[in-house]
């Protein structure tokens, strides 16, 4: 939104047209409006900030005494976060953000967007993921959010103009630091992620004049080495989750063709939802993509199971779409995965039901079935070389980290231990 002199119910009142574009229910919608006739009443219909938002969670939970740290007051609670924290989103960017989701076009406020556009265009020209532009968004939307949230309007003075919001201070490193402390919590790979995005925006804008001061020197630098170990999953295994697939409805279909996607051909979840209609030559029984992480063409042979598979949803399962994906979401609109989409909720329900022992492993996700498949591969003594080729890795290096959950190959490796008796003298 463009114009921030708006009074708190024009704002609600535009926001609930947004809800209905994006194919919100009516029972939804009802439950947002009640949350928004009490922030109305709070400030009066006053001009709307989100510092209005704060002053009114702040009042509700200090009426409810604080934070519960579970039942039914806890989920009340977090529902009036989560409604807040989407008005504010809407307001300083322009759109909703469902879930993890930045797949919508962000329209930054007037007093970040140079600097933001400049740089995220940089990161397009170098080519670079998807994704991971999407991931420098996330960080760049809750940073502006923090700064917003503590009366930083702008990057510098130097950039303030008619649409900046009144009380402009200059960012200053405890705005940094102050940012930083939000991050506790997160995985140590998180907070390195996101530390290192903010640091070569910084970065960037002080090159390009716009801020006066090396910010970026006030980020502590975290080191992360990857110390955990893939979660592989055996050939049995794999077996009872696939058929713990219900194919017999149309989302059955559809996941049942991802999952043999990553299980059987190893590719990455990002290229199995990006996975094109005209990748597949259906002549030649082949895929052929340009991977979304490395962009290097990629072709792999279009395996009997996994074309059936693709074949039967194409046939009984994708709903009526003009996406020129493969696999589309199965509520209206019937569009693409978001590229944030892990699609952790979709393999974590499956396994659940595979009667796989609960516990058993900690890292579920779609990867761990691409993991499972190098790991099967090493075992079948296939050249590294090989597998490295089948999973689309930039370097045969990235194999090795699946060599240290290949057990008969490290048990190969184990060294004679000579004992010998030490008597005391």
């Amino acid at each position: 939104m463009t114009e921030r002199q708006l009074k708190v119910s024009e704002v609600i009142l535009s926001f609930e047209k947004e809800l209905e574009k994006h194919w919100y229910s009516e029972d939804s919608i009802r439950r947002y409006r009640k949350v928004f006739r009490e922030l109305i009443e709070f400030s009066d219909d006053g001009i709307f900030s989100q510092k209005v938002c704060t002053d009114f969670m702040v009042d509700r939970l200090e009426r409810a005494g604080g934070f519960f740290e579970a039942g039914e007051s806890s989920k009340n609670q977090m529902y009036y976060l989560r409604t807040i924290r989407s008005l504010t989103d809407y307001f300083n960017f322009g759109t909703i953000f469902r879930r993890k989701d930045i797949g919508e076009f962000i329209v930054w406020p007037e007093a970040y967007r140079k600097p933001i556009e400049s740089y995220l265009g940089t990161l397009v020209s170098r080519q670079l993921a998807r994704r991971y532009i999407r991931q420098n968004e996330h960080v760049f939307k809750d940073f502006i959010n923090y700064l917003d949230a503590h009366s930083v309007s702008n990057f510098t003075e130097n950039y303030l103009d008619a649409h900046s919001v009144s009380n402009f201070t200059e960012m200053k490193p405890k705005h940094i630091s102050g940012f930083v402390r939000t991050l506790v919590g997160f995985a140590p790979k998180t907070i390195s992620s996101k530390i290192s995005i903010l640091r070569r925006l910084l970065c960037y804008m002080y090159l390009e004049g716009y801020i006066n001061t090396s910010l970026e020197e006030v980020l502590p630098k975290v080191f992360c080495t990857r110390t955990t170990l893939p979660t592989v999953w055996t050939s049995d295994e794999i077996q009872k989750i696939l058929k713990a697939v219900d194919r017999g409805n149309p989302t059955g279909k559809r996941d049942f063709a991802m999952l043999l996607l990553v299980a059987r051909l190893g590719l990455r979840i990002g290229d199995v939802k990006n996975l094109k209609l005209t990748d597949i030559d259906w002549h030649k029984n082949r895929i052929e993509i340009q991977q979304s992480k490395t962009k290097t063409p990629l072709a792999l042979p279009l395996l009997t199971d996994v074309g059936w598979a693709i074949i039967d949803y194409l046939k009984n399962g994708r709903p009526d779409t003009t996406a020129d994906n493969v696999f589309v979401r199965h509520n209206p609109p019937f569009v693409s995965f978001a590229s944030t989409s892990s699609l952790h909720g979709m393999i974590s329900g499956i396994i659940s039901k595979s009667g796989i022992p609960a516990g058993k492993k900690t890292r579920i996700g779609m990867h761990s079935l691409r993991h499972s498949l190098a790991s099967g591969l090493l075992q079948n003594n296939v050249g590294v070389n090989v597998i490295s080729e089948i999973l689309g890795h930039s370097s045969p290096e990235s194999v090795h980290h699946y060599v240290r959950v290949d057990l008969p190959a490290l048990r190969r490796c184990a060294l004679n231990v000579e004992v010998s008796r030490h008597e005391n003298q």
